[in-house]
């Protein structure tokens, strides 16, 4: 009989974020493929993931996937384990042992996120892919809203205590995508490439309202540049 897929939990990100990772994961090997979510929240990645292995024939998840987070004990896959992550925030997996590391709306929660790019690195093997995903602060929306009140989208003001860091309040480090990039170099890893999950509708149409004033600022910027830092 054919593999029914089991609903799965929600995740604290949205479902076009998690079926886009997947879609950058089709290079593996699935046969072998070792996979960590790092920061896996509830589940919805490990549970998606999971779902797509047993699709291929491969019922071995519990071999294959790999979550972890701060608060393992939010995780609701059936059939998998959570490892915990200590306070130092090194991850529980061995130097260079794992194929991919996918880590889904969690940079932006830590408190150093170059040092969280360098574990990512460190427990995949040479040449396997990392993919880090967190809120476009550059969206149009978002440049709006912080031109109104100093705040990208999804990022609030934090209580001085408290919070939960699994959600809103734990928003900590917005990171554009240049600076998401260049973290990903001084971490050692290469050839770093930037996708989308969606198109938002308020930020295409912003975009195309304020595009003479982008086109100016990048062209400003880029002469600058030419004249200040030749080399960047």
């Amino acid at each position: 009989s054919e593999h029914a897929p089991a609903r799965g939990p929600k995740g604290w990100s949205i479902p076009a974020t998690a079926r886009r990772v997947l879609a950058l994961l089709e290079g593996l090997d699935w046969r072998v493929a070792r996979i960590a979510d790092v920061g896996a929240g509830r589940g919805a990645f490990s549970h998606l993931l999971a779902e797509h292995l047993r699709a291929l024939g491969h019922g071995d998840v519990g071999e294959r996937l790999f979550p972890c987070d701060r608060c393992p004990e939010s995780f609701e896959v059936e059939g998998l384990t959570c490892a915990k992550v200590d306070a130092t925030g090194r991850l529980p997996f061995a130097d260079g042992s794992l194929d991919a590391a996918v880590s889904i709306e969690v940079i932006e929660h830590v408190e150093d996120p170059c040092g969280f790019m360098r574990e990512l690195a460190r427990i995949v093997r040479p040449g396997a892919p990392v993919i880090v995903t967190t809120p476009n602060v550059l969206s149009m929306a978002s440049r709006w809203r912080t031109y109104l009140n100093g705040f990208p989208e999804l990022f609030d003001p934090l209580p001085f205590s408290g919070g939960d860091a699994r959600v809103l309040s734990g928003h900590i480090h917005p990171i554009s995508p240049y600076y998401l990039a260049h973290t990903a170099l001084r971490a050692g890893l290469v050839q770093p490439s930037l996708h989308g999950d969606r198109t938002k509708h308020s930020s295409a149409a912003l975009a195309v309202v304020f595009s003479p004033a982008l086109y100016l600022g990048s062209s400003l910027l880029r002469l600058r540049l030419a004249r200040k830092a030749p080399q960047v």
